[in-house]
């Protein structure tokens, strides 16, 4: 091999060898970081460039609507709805049975051919009325059996406004992750509930729980700092018998399949921002 060859051919290697090197100053790591970092960016903008308000009683709700998931920071009222011990003659359920009524008539209770509230006749709580969520578990048929409906002392459940779900195609039964901001918390739900007209930010006593935020209907809310992440079309298999367990199964799949926490911390920012 001549000199000029050889020359060439050494230059060649080292030329492949130095291409597989990171460049100066920065580790490999540091590159799959600037990749992530700038991935991240990119989901905050789309982000961004996605948010929309809805009008609620007293403000405007800054709602996000990802490809896959309606997103938005609100309070949280608790909802007792559906437990069999949420409503009692002379207020000894765990809510005031005021709670249960709206504009003349009972909205949250089984009641008979003359109105009037449907009373457990046996049973753990006998005396209390039969408490009802707008989802219903269909495997049980008699509309007067309280486990007909959503427990809230045992689903981790979210209400919403009827128009608020209609806006964004969310129908009873969809699945969604909560986060409290406060400590990090979160927790998968389903729509179970529907709520007044004007007001967003509702969960039930199991999902408050679950979030650490005190969980007394009566007394207890918090007025900010709750994530919502609601999957529309994602209601569990018509007839299946809800359960905390059959939530959080199904949810954990869609959450990863949308971006999981790093694309919710990162879509969050632009809510974030409309609250300061």
């Amino acid at each position: 091999m001549g000199t000029s060859t050889l020359t060439r051919s050494l230059m060649w290697v080292a030329l492949v060898f130095a291409s597989t090197l990171p460049l100066c100053g920065q580790e490999p790591e540091d590159r799959h970081q600037n990749v992530a970092a700038l991935n991240e960016r990119q989901s905050g903008d789309d982000c961004a460039l996605q948010a929309e308000t809805f009008a609620l009683k007293k403000q405007d709700l800054t709602v996000i609507n990802t490809e896959g998931g309606i997103l938005f920071t609100a309070g949280m009222t608790i909802d007792a709805d559906g437990a069999p011990n949420a409503y009692a003659p002379h207020n000894r359920g765990l809510d005031y049975t005021a709670n249960a009524r709206g504009t003349g008539r009972w909205v949250a209770l089984v009641t008979n051919q003359n109105g009037r509230p449907v009373i457990q006749k046996s049973g753990r709580y006998r005396g209390y009325y039969v408490s009802t969520t707008s989802l219903q578990q269909e495997s049980v048929t008699d509309l007067r059996d309280p486990k007909r409906y959503v427990d809230a002392t045992r689903i981790p459940y979210i209400a919403l406004p009827q128009d608020f779900a209609r806006k964004f195609d969310i129908t009873l039964g969809d699945l969604a992750v909560v986060v409290n901001q406060a400590n990090g918390r979160s927790a998968y739900a389903i729509f179970a509930d529907v709520g007044p007209k004007g007001r967003v930010g509702e969960g039930s006593i199991a999902l408050a729980k679950a979030l650490g935020i005190p969980a007394d209907p009566r007394h207890d809310s918090v007025a900010d700092g709750v994530t919502y992440l609601i999957f529309p079309g994602s209601r569990l298999q018509d007839g299946k018998h809800t359960t905390a367990r059959s939530i959080k199964a199904s949810a954990t799949r869609l959450y990863r399949r949308w971006g999981g926490r790093q694309r919710l911390s990162s879509c969050q920012r632009p809510l974030l921002a409309t609250e300061q």
